[in-house]
């Protein structure tokens, strides 16, 4: 090649090299396809050639944004969204125009946590998820209920961007989209009739702290922050921080309506530190996601052998989770008692958890009346001789199954000894009797308080009541 010829192919790249900067970029969480929050703002960030006008019109107003990149290329700007509809186009222009088509204004869900969530909805191999056929034969890409995945990455830093686009509810992609995610996003769109977007954002195995940002975990000396100073991590989904910097902190601006949350099996083994941490990350997520009362709702870890089926590492942490729904605002949980699996920690009745999730959302966030939303939970005791009436909320309505012994309740004296309890609901209440010929003086009582065990107490529409345990003071 001689010299010449040299010459105009190094200006045509460097030509080429400059409109390629000129263009608008920006993070991959707005794209084609996706939806935007109803009745909110959005804070776009991007990308463009150095001090630049940028003019961003959305066709659901007549309103045009304008704002400027700074020296290295980045600008910022505000948009507000209608109620919900669609479909419309977002334009964004430096001098080159970058179009993003078919978006959807409607209801915006934060999908997140480990395996549980993570479990698709053609399940794990040699794992199903129990009746999920017709979901995938029957997926519509016409309907208005989208699927965003972001891949699984961890940074030491907090990083601008995440790997993952926006698709359409075609077979294939709800086949390989999040289980519980989709069933939950599939009964809220069904029932709201409005658009639902669902940003699903989880790992197998990870724990709380990986996705907790450095400030927050700061105010806990029980969590190991000198780790970050490695650079070699063989455990990075159970880092602190390290799927927060890569996963979350790249969504900044993007808003959402509230977070469902799957996790907890990774923080099994000390749930002390979990009723810490969790409050902490509803909070950071709170004020990421500039929702201060954004509505949280989580599942209780199911029914699972773990060490073994009579150990109580699991019940304990059921407790906690238990305990932290009285104890953190506007939050909700699922309960499992039916939909564990004793040999498999991903069980796969993934429909009962991603439809209880709804329950919470269409009832508490949505103000949807009539949808009974919680199984029962325990609320108070009284005891008669050596027999506790045990009263619970979210059974008023009756609970089941009445006339007959309730599987699950054990009760111990002041040796501490747990025995199989008989337990009865007294007819047509929320109240049920427990009690044991061989305990006198009763100490104690638990339901469903060990790693996997059976218990068949529900309320009327067959929400199965939480694992708990009681002192009798």
């Amino acid at each position: 090649m001689n010299n010449r010829l040299k010459a105009r192919c190094l200006l045509a790249t460097l030509l080429f090299a400059v409109a390629a900067q000129a263009k608008i970029a920006l993070p991959s969480i707005w794209g084609n396809d996706m939806v935007v929050q109803q009745k909110s703002e959005i804070h776009f960030r991007g990308k463009s050639s150095a001090s630049k006008p940028v003019t961003i019109a959305a066709s659901w107003s007549e309103k045009v944004i304008h704002t400027k990149s700074d020296a290295s290329g980045h600008w910022t700007a505000t948009l507000s969204t209608p109620s919900a509809g669609g479909p419309y186009t977002l334009s964004f222009s430096d001098g080159e125009l970058l179009e993003l088509k078919n978006v959807l204004v409607g209801e915006v869900w934060f999908c997140s946590g480990q395996s549980n969530m993570e479990m698709p909805v053609k399940g794990f191999r040699g794992q199903p998820v129990f009746g999920s056929q017709p979901y995938i034969v029957s997926a519509n890409p016409q309907r208005s209920l989208r699927l965003f995945t972001v891949k699984n990455a961890w940074s030491t830093t907090p990083t601008e961007d995440v790997e993952g686009h926006w698709s359409l509810t075609s077979p294939k992609e709800v086949a390989d989209f999040s289980a519980t995610a989709y069933f939950f996003g599939d009964l809220l769109q069904k029932t709201l009739g409005v658009p639902v977007g669902l940003v699903h954002c989880s790992w197998s195995a990870s724990k709380i702290e990986a996705w907790m940002d450095k400030e927050t975990l700061s105010r806990f000396p029980e969590v190991d922050l000198s780790v970050l100073k490695n650079k070699e991590f063989g455990y990075p989904n159970g880092t602190p921080t390290l799927l927060h910097n890569a996963m979350v902190k790249p969504l900044e601006g993007f808003p959402v309506k509230g977070v469902v949350w799957y996790q907890g099996e990774a923080n099994s083994n000390d749930p002390a530190l979990y009723k810490k941490l969790f409050p902490a990350l509803v909070g950071q997520w709170r004020t990421f996601f500039r929702s201060q009362d954004m509505p949280f709702y989580y599942v209780q870890i199911a029914p699972w052998q773990s060490g073994g089926k009579d150990l109580l590492d699991w019940a304990w942490f059921r407790q906690a989770q238990l305990e932290l729904m009285k104890e953190v605002p506007n939050v909700g949980m699922v309960t499992t008692t039916d939909a564990g699996s004793e040999i498999f920690i991903h069980p796969p009745y993934k429909i009962k958890v991603g439809e209880r999730l709804a329950f919470w959302a269409l009832a508490k966030t949505y103000g949807v009346a009539g949808i009974p939303y919680s199984g029962p939970i325990y609320n108070s005791y009284k005891l008669n001789g050596k027999t506790l009436e045990i009263s619970f909320d979210y059974g008023e309505d009756g609970m089941t199954p009445e006339n007959e012994n309730l599987k699950g309740f054990e009760i111990a004296g002041a040796d501490g000894k747990f025995v199989p309890a008989r337990a009865e609901i007294i007819g047509g209440s929320n109240v049920v009797k427990v009690w044991s010929e061989s305990v006198e003086a009763p100490k104690e009582v638990r339901y469903c308080f060990r790693n996997y065990v059976e218990g068949n107490l529900c309320n009327n529409t067959g929400i199965p009541a939480s694992p708990f345990r009681l002192e009798i003071k």
